[in-house]
């Protein structure tokens, strides 16, 4: 049987028990854009949004989850560009041991663990403002 996605998405702003950030800086060739973001990917028909972020965050950086919280933080959007193809992407926090993370060069270049001022400033964010990322990273301690 073959699998495919539903036009749910996840996204995952990670961190580690060492109160650092994770950024990915994506493969253009595989996402379209060069940035430095998070971890994001598609919810499979049989997956609710948790298992889907849970199976993204470990295929894509192979970290050791610790805890998974859903936030308030969702969205619809159009992918790719000009598709006419609408999106929704539901937001996540996930902590993860503190470790390298094992990155496939097709879909990330390179990663980095900064604080959550340097988080904030260095991620590719949709819209005009950060605000919505601001407030939740407030509620992370």
């Amino acid at each position: 049987m073959n699998v495919k996605d539903t036009n749910n998405k996840v996204l995952a702003i990670i961190y580690s028990d060492r109160n650092k950030f994770l950024l990915l800086r994506t493969n253009p060739k595989h996402m379209k854009i060069d940035e430095w973001f998070v971890v994001t990917g598609g919810v499979k028909k049989y997956e609710s949004f948790e298992d889907a972020v849970k199976r993204e965050v470990e295929e894509e950086t192979k970290l050791q989850i610790l805890k998974i919280n859903p936030t308030d933080i969702s969205g619809d959007y159009e992918w790719p560009k000009d598709s006419g193809i609408l999106k929704h992407e539901k937001a996540f926090v996930v902590k993860v041991k503190h470790a390298n993370p094992k990155i496939t060069k097709w879909e990330h270049l390179d990663y980095k663990w900064l604080s959550k001022v340097n988080f904030i400033k260095n991620i590719y964010w949709y819209g005009k403002t950060k605000e919505n990322l601001k407030k939740l990273l407030k509620s992370i301690k």
